[in-house]
């Protein structure tokens, strides 16, 4: 049984989820399933761990945000097994808000623990095509496959070429597999 590793880009995920269900309803990050969604891509290969990228928010700026995101983070790390969080930071840039350092952290992970022969299979969901040279030298160097999930068409040519296997998550696939409450 081939080993996976799932590798989560969150905000990626929250933007197009509210994109995908579109006008029928607005999907918060707390209605969206994370277990489905990692049930549905581990499928019936081991999964050894699920890592989820994001930023933390600001304890300064907002308290009440930050302690709703740490509750949050919590409760996904309690209840879905071999789930792991790691945190950026956020930046304001101007009037809005940067994250900083999750692609890097991103990269790393699937490198290091390709390296140390972790996983058969690394699944990473997200749409951002600086992705590319880490899953070539993944591919290359450490013989590994690399299956890229994201949520439309619109990606970057070179990133749809460079994974094994590309798969589109589209609405019809999402509310089959209950990846959103609703």
């Amino acid at each position: 049984m081939k080993r996976i590793m799932i590798f989560i880009d969150a905000e990626y995920v929250v933007q197009k989820m509210k994109e995908i269900k579109g006008k029928r309803g607005f999907v918060r990050r707390k209605e969206i399933h994370w277990g489905n969604i990692i049930k549905w891509v581990s499928r019936r290969r081991h999964l050894i761990r699920c890592y989820y990228y994001s930023a933390e928010f600001s304890q300064e700026e907002n308290p009440h945000t930050f302690q709703e995101q740490r509750d949050y983070l919590h409760n996904l790390k309690v209840h879905i097994p071999y789930f792991e969080v790691k945190l950026g930071r956020l930046v304001r840039m101007n009037k809005d808000w940067m994250q900083k350092g999750l692609d890097v952290k991103i990269a790393v992970d699937m490198f290091s623990k390709a390296v140390m022969n972790h996983y058969d299979v690394a699944a990473l969901i997200t749409g951002d095509s600086d992705f590319v040279d880490v899953i070539k030298q993944i591919k290359e160097y450490h013989a590994k496959h690399i299956e890229l999930y994201t949520f439309d068409q619109a990606i970057h040519e070179s990133l749809r070429m460079v994974p094994d296997k590309h798969v589109m998550i589209d609405r019809q696939t999402a509310k089959k597999n209950n990846f959103w409450v609703g």
